[in-house]
């Protein structure tokens, strides 16, 4: 059966559950079969897999399970792995039966799952393993950060690793704020020996917090839809947070989002633009405009 049209969540699962029954796998042999460039299955493994017990043959090129780890993976094993990749809410189930047809798909593909494209290089693959391993000894960590155009060194305390929309970054307590930062911008990562103790009050805030700038004071902007778009922003949740305070005779909504910076919000209106309109607050509203003058160039 061929596997061409295999996505990455289904692609994921079978790669595993032949681990699972002992097969070695190589890097071009998948990569044939699953129709995919031999990077989206280095990618696919020495990343998402990597807190599977894979392990590498370099000489052969191939990948197997650890002996300790062969036959430990079931379907709830595969239900946990798909909430930690991020894809187990695609679906209103994963039970015995969509597991089947995700694993083993007929001809005709009842199941498409259209998602992000994971930029990766060769160090972000290395920074992502090596936080692993700090992050699960809790050794603190130094590392230099590229922001505004320089470069600033951290020493952190690692938490958590995060994928937010396709981008994956370390979520750090620093000075005693959780800070997230992006994963491709860090370079010069030295992990420590200096062992810290995790504040489970900062890990709560990790669990409950949606956002990347989980450090910042939030406040609440409010945002007028029209019936034009309105039934998207009912779909989901295209603001992080949002709640739909009231719907418009006319069909538009009036919703509001509790958020912690104002990129959250501004990207989602000017692409919304002239349907979405900012409310309140004035500074926002008036900032926006001010960006939109002088992107088309009129004065005043």
């Amino acid at each position: 059966m061929g596997k061409k049209n295999l996505l990455l969540a289904s692609r994921l699962a079978d790669i595993l559950l032949r681990f699972n029954r002992g097969e070695t796998l190589t890097l071009n042999g998948l990569a044939e079969e699953y129709g995919v460039h031999p990077r989206t299955i280095r990618r696919d493994i020495e990343d998402r897999l990597a807190i599977a017990g894979v392990e590498k043959d370099t000489v052969k090129n191939s990948y197997s399970l650890r002996v300790e780890y062969l036959g430990k993976f079931d379907a709830s094993s595969i239900d946990t792995f798909a909430e930690v990749a991020g894809v187990k809410e695609l679906f209103p189930a994963l039970d015995k039966k969509i597991l089947q047809s995700v694993f083993y798909p007929t001809p005709e593909q009842n199941i498409l799952v259209m998602g992000h494209r994971y930029i990766k290089n060769a160090q972000q693959t290395e920074n992502f393993t090596r936080l692993q391993q700090a992050i699960s000894e809790c050794r603190r960590i130094d590392f230099s950060y590229f922001k505004r155009a320089e470069h600033h060194t951290y020493h952190v305390e690692p938490y958590q690793l995060i994928n937010h929309s396709g981008i994956w970054y370390l979520a750090a307590n620093h000075n005693g704020k959780m800070k997230k930062f992006t994963l491709s911008k860090i370079s010069a990562l030295h992990c420590t020996f200096d062992i810290f103790k995790r504040s489970s009050i900062l890990l709560n805030d990790l669990k409950n917090e949606e956002s990347v700038w989980s450090n910042e004071l939030k406040f609440e902007v409010v945002i007028k839809v029209s019936p034009e778009v309105a039934e998207y922003f009912q779909r989901r949740d295209l603001v992080i947070g949002q709640v739909v305070e009231k719907e418009l005779t006319d069909g538009g909504l009036i919703i509001s989002a509790r958020i912690s910076h104002k990129n959250e919000v501004l990207p989602i209106v000017q692409y919304w633009l002239p349907h979405v309109r900012i409310v309140s607050p004035e500074s926002l509203r008036q900032e926006l405009e001010t960006t939109m003058r002088h992107y088309l160039g009129i004065q005043g």
